[in-house]
């Protein structure tokens, strides 16, 4: 049952906030029972609610608003569990501080999948020449200053912080996609791989990404991979 299959009471005068949330909660539910984006309509969303279809448009003025919405609070999640990952990393080690998010973004993943699928992997994009929402970036913005970091301190030889973010990036999505779709294969240890990930592009050197790891990484390999 989703968790907007729950009787609901009347929103009092003044209290819109609350159907708004329920409507959200509803098109959420309607994504992951069916895994497409595709199944939230004014209709079905307003069945699941139990109200009319029209009492929506008080709230969203269509279905792509809604998805929207739902969206950004995916990155919402997604955002605070890097920063939760890296709050406690002091600026004096940016090269833990940098493997801690990228380990936090495939827990993320792994740990949420119907979540994370909504972030990279809706059926329908982002329109042409629209601004893309901040919280959409944030996390991308953050790998850049993180690798940025190391660089200034001589652990990173990139030459290109945005560049290589976007390679440790396409990396991180493409591990934690393909392991998912593929559990059978004989992955190699995730710390292995993380490892890898972060040092290839980020062009680290490999004894400082293994020390970096050291007293800090809690989990294991089915942790971070599901």
């Amino acid at each position: 049952m989703g968790m907007s299959e729950i009787l609901r009471e009347r929103n009092p005068r003044g209290h819109g906030s609350k159907l708004r949330d329920e409507i959200l909660l509803a098109a959420t539910d309607l994504i992951e029972e069916t895994g497409s984006e595709q199944a939230v309509t004014l209709r079905a969303v307003a069945r699941r609610v139990g109200i009319s279809a029209p009492s929506i448009y008080a709230h969203f003025p269509d279905r792509e608003a809604i998805v929207g919405a739902i969206i950004d609070g995916a990155f919402t999640d997604f955002n605070a569990a890097i920063y939760a990952a890296t709050e406690g990393v002091g600026p004096a080690d940016p090269l833990r501080r940098l493997r801690a998010g990228c380990e936090a973004y495939l827990r993320f993943a792994a740990d949420r999948p119907e979540r994370y699928r909504l972030l990279f992997e809706r059926g329908t994009p982002h329109p042409t020449g629209t601004p893309v929402p901040g919280v959409r970036t944030e996390s991308f913005g953050w790998l850049v200053a993180a690798l940025q970091d190391c660089i200034s301190v001589g652990i990173s030889a990139s030459d290109d912080a945005a560049r290589d973010a976007t390679v440790i990036w396409a990396a991180l999505h493409g591990y934690a996609t393909l392991h998912s779709l593929i559990p059978g294969f004989p992955w190699p240890d995730s710390e292995v791989m993380l490892d890898r990930i972060v040092s290839g592009p980020g062009q680290i050197g490999h004894s400082q990404i293994g020390h970096s790891r050291v007293g800090h990484s809690q989990v294991g390999h089915s942790q971070i991979t599901g």
